[in-house]
């Protein structure tokens, strides 16, 4: 017999439609036949226990862990089962990941989690624990060169940047190798409270996109903030009071009000007029 043109008796496809029905019994019989698939990917992201985390299927996630699953992907190329169960409002499978097996998650100060992604989340008691074990975490770079100022700066988690901030994160960091930008302008789409924050602490407001490549690049906070489909209006006024250049332009000679007035913010549009 040539074992080498054996024929895998399941298709990982079937594994896959078993763990999202959360079918216990036949995930259990095709790892039994084919322990390869355990951390297989269907597509470039997702393996049995993200599908299991996204699909709320605890027994199963529980059954991948203890069947040796890779429970924490490295952040810097994929994101971990934690995440899709987060992102999918899972809250009984991101509670078994943090609260019962945080110490599988390698590179996570035992926490389960990077500062990164708790402050994305707003996971506010981790990131205290992650500043607490290492205070240098609050520079920690995340999978598009972001700090955990850039994403809680996005998501308006004000005591999470405020609790950055006063443990020494730079306001002036620019996230690397996605769109670019400070917290500023990451903060500038649509979250007033942490813009204020910022602002407060003395964030450049004038500062410029650096990121070359990048279709934000050039941009003020302010310019940025008009480009937005939120239209608010409420951050062009603090840019404004701030000081912002009302005049600046970006690489291709638009305004904020230009910018503002093509994507049809009439709100911000009418800020910027009566400025």
């Amino acid at each position: 017999m040539n074992l080498f043109n054996r024929k895998p008796t399941h298709s990982l496809k079937s594994l896959f439609k078993a763990v999202k029905s959360g079918d216990e019994s036949v995930v259990k019989e095709i790892l039994k036949s084919c322990p390869s698939f355990i951390d297989a990917k269907i597509d470039e992201y997702m393996t049995p226990i993200k599908m299991a985390a996204a699909s709320g299927n605890l027994n199963i996630v529980k059954l991948l862990v203890k069947k040796g699953a890779e429970v924490y992907s490295n952040p810097l190329t994929s994101y971990p089962a934690v995440m899709d169960a987060s992102w999918n409002k899972k809250k009984e499978v991101v509670a078994y990941f943090l609260n019962e097996i945080p110490e599988k998650a390698g590179g996570t100060n035992g926490l389960g989690v990077t500062i990164n992604l708790a402050a994305r989340e707003g996971w506010v008691e981790i990131v205290k624990k992650h500043i607490e074990r290492d205070p240098l975490a609050v520079h920690q770079r995340g999978w598009i060169g972001d700090t955990p100022l850039h994403w809680s700066c996005h998501n308006n988690f004000a005591d999470i940047v405020t609790l950055l901030i006063d443990n020494g994160a730079d306001i002036e960091a620019d996230e690397i190798n996605w769109i670019g930008g400070k917290p500023l302008h990451w903060a500038s789409e649509h979250a007033p409270n942490t813009t204020k924050i910022l602002l407060e602490h003395g964030a450049s407001v004038n500062s410029r996109n650096e990121k070359k490549g990048s279709s934000c690049y050039g941009r003020t906070p302010l310019i940025h903030n008009a480009t937005q489909r939120e239209d608010c209006s409420e951050i062009t006024e603090q840019l404004l009071e701030a000081g912002a250049d009302l005049n600046a332009v970006d690489p291709g000679g638009k305004t904020a009000l230009q910018w503002a007035q093509e994507k049809k913010n009439t709100k911000i549009a009418s800020v910027l007029q009566h400025a």
